[in-house]
């Protein structure tokens, strides 16, 4: 870092950086520095702070979970603020869930955190547990060993805890066949709408109209602010098409890393599975060993072949038509319990019976075709890609450094920022506040519109810092145009008014009409009421057996029907709802016929899920409100 800023900064830039080392030493104490300081809390809840070492690991393992699954990106709508915001949520609610789970005597043992570890796939070797895996892993992830087991312990207590919530979330059974009777109701109505397109030649916009309108909504008729921008874009694709290579550096690579470019040793295999049947309850896996043992010993003696074997007796349905054959495989292919067994076999030989994770096999080693070293010429374009791809990264590490560098020391113009890593000053076209994001634009980026419409780019003028658009892209930018919102002229929007004006009052209409028209059919009980408004009684539409999940009316219909009261015998229930696009609709209710109460097991393990979750999502809110928790974000880095 010294080194950087004994490059980077010069003159009154250098200077400034050492006084502001000089002060920041004055003002806390070199002790501090030196003993790191003491650990800020990210929240204290109920008395017991969480330092923000612990939400800001959460933070990074949610990052890097996210840009895994979205491609080295974070998804749309996700900042690291917001993933800060999350975390630190999440963490209090734990710790809540903790303490509760404390104060109730739930506490995981020993056992419990030793299976959950050995369990855990990340931590094996060969299939099975292996401490010094587990210490790898975790000092990979910058994690205390002490510290991860206390989290393991407090998750499997909290997860006790929350079990045993869950498990309090019931239902009597006539309960749950009264609510299956209510969820597959059906209902059989009668429509009638009231349609915009029919009376539109009904409405008339006068010229005085939309000027009235005009002159009163003036700040609805200004134009966009809006800005040009210039900026520099850094792309290490770009970087990696400009890497001069040449054979002789091709071939040091090659000869460096010629264990990369090898064929793997593959194995043709067959085999018998019997699959562990849960059927069989608790003895299933003795079971299944057994039957596989049974087999092996027949196999043994030469009085079975192993391919009529695999035929008759193999669960896997698919390899038992060849034999038991499953063809080629390399090493990753399958399980670790499968490679294990696989691997160790000579060409030829079957092996014992061995527990892998499909259930208990008989292998066979059909065929072997030996690693083979490629030659240099076959991965050649590959190796170019490779060397192209690292040093690449090098120089956007390099010129990304620069780029800050410079932006900062020279603030008022890119040109310098431009030249020291041959790019050009590039001007944006005009950008938008508040416009959608233009698909595959630099300026889709969320990060570049923040950084846009800041005030050390839009008041002060200056060049923004280096913004990171993506993993392997970054840009400077500065203002280059500034256009204020102005006054659209009436001519420009007259049209836009009309169909306002025109659209509100065709709703209105619609509004008059259908509540006169309902209380109409509500005093005489039938359809031909609608006439008195203009309506036309044939025009009535019947849904017979209307289902709560039917798309046979629009959502916000079959809402309103089913919450209807149900009509007398021999009469309708009448009512009414507006459609998202101002169509009035009447509806008719004519009868209600409960759904069936044979018990649906999946109906009522959803709803029992329901019931818990709402149990949870209580639990924790009242723990919230009676908690005493102060949030403290800014100690986030």
């Amino acid at each position: 870092m010294l080194q950087n800023i004994n490059d980077n900064a010069k003159g009154c830039v250098a200077y400034g950086i050492v006084g502001l080392i000089v002060l920041a030493f004055a003002l806390v104490g070199i002790g501090s520095y030196l003993d790191g300081g003491a650990s800020a809390p990210a929240a204290i809840v109920n008395g017991e702070e969480i330092p923000a070492q612990q939400v800001q690991s959460s933070v990074l393992q949610q990052r890097q979970r996210l840009t895994q699954m979205f491609g080295g990106k974070l998804p749309p709508g996700f900042s690291d603020n917001t993933i800060k915001e999350q975390a630190l949520e999440q963490i209090v609610n734990a710790t809540l869930l903790r303490q509760e789970a404390e104060a109730g005597g739930y506490r995981a043992s020993n056992q419990e955190i030793y299976d959950y570890l050995s369990e855990n796939p990340q931590f094996q070797k060969d299939g099975v547990f292996d401490a010094a895996t587990y210490e790898q892993v975790l000092s990979s992830q910058r994690r205390n060993k002490s510290n991860y087991e206390s989290a393991v312990r407090d998750s499997i207590s909290n997860q006790q805890f929350s079990q045993g919530i869950n498990k309090a979330a019931f239902l009597p059974t006539t309960e749950l066949t009264r609510y299956q009777q209510l969820q597959n109701q059906t209902r059989n109505v009668e429509t009638y709408t009231f349609k915009k397109s029919d009376f539109a030649s009904e409405i008339k916009i006068a010229d005085e109209e939309i000027k009235t309108y005009y002159d009163k909504n003036l700040t609805n008729f200004k134009t966009a602010e809006k800005l040009k921008l210039s900026y520099v874009l850094l792309k290490q694709d770009d970087l990696a098409n400009s890497v001069e290579v040449n054979d002789e550096v091709l071939q040091a690579s090659y000869d460096e890393n010629a264990d990369r470019y090898v064929d793997p040793e593959q194995r043709k295999l067959s085999h018998v599975l019997i699959k562990i049947d849960d059927k069989d309850g608790a003895d299933a896996e003795k079971k299944a060993q057994e039957k596989a043992q049974l087999l092996y010993d027949q196999l043994k003696d030469g009085t079975k072949v192993f391919e009529d074997f695999a035929v008759n007796n193999s669960d896997d349905s698919v390899s038992a038509k060849n034999g038991g054959e499953i063809g080629m495989i390399v090493k990753g292919d399958m399980g670790p319990l499968f490679e294990k067994a696989a691997f160790a076999l000579k060409k030829g030989e079957f092996s014992e019976v061995v527990q892998t994770e499909a259930g208990f096999e008989i292998i066979k080693l059909l065929d072997v075709v030996e690693a083979k070293q490629k030659t240099f010429e076959e991965v050649k374009a590959e190796i170019e890609k490779a060397y192209r791809r690292d040093e690449a990264e090098k120089l956007f590490l390099e010129n990304s450094d620069k780029m800050q560098t410079l932006a900062f020391e020279s603030e008022g113009s890119l040109d310098s920022v431009a030249d020291a890593v041959g790019l050009k000053v590039e001007t944006s076209d005009w950008v938008e506040r508040g416009a959608a994001p233009t698909p595959k634009s630099l300026f889709s980026s969320p990060k570049i519109l923040s950084t846009v419409f800041s005030d050390d780019v839009l008041k002060q003028g200056k060049n923004s810092e280096l913004i990171e658009i993506d993993a392997s892209s970054v840009a400077i930018i500065r203002l280059k145009e500034h256009k204020l919102p102005e006054q659209k002229p009436q001519s420009d929007v007259s049209d836009e008014i009309k169909v306002s004006l025109a659209d509100q009052k065709l709703r209105k209409l619609l509004i008059e009409k259908g509540e006169k028209a309902l209380k109409a059919i509500q005093a005489s009980g039938e359809w031909p009421a609608v006439e008195t408004v203009g309506g036309k009684a044939d025009k009535v539409e019947k849904v017979a057996d209307l289902k709560r999940t039917d798309r046979k009316l629009p959502p916000v219909l079959v809402g309103k029907v089913f919450s209807m009261q149900k009509p007398q015998e021999d009469k309708k229930t009448f009512d009414n709802a507006i459609l998202p696009e101002g169509d009035y609709v009447l509806i008719g209710l004519l009868d209600v016929k409960d759904g069936k109460a044979e018990l649906d097991t999946a109906l009522q393990q959803r709803f029992t899920q329901s019931l818990s979750a709402r149990e949870s999502t209580a639990l924790l809110k009242a723990l919230r409100e009676k908690a005493e928790v102060t949030l403290f974000p800014e100690n986030l880095q």
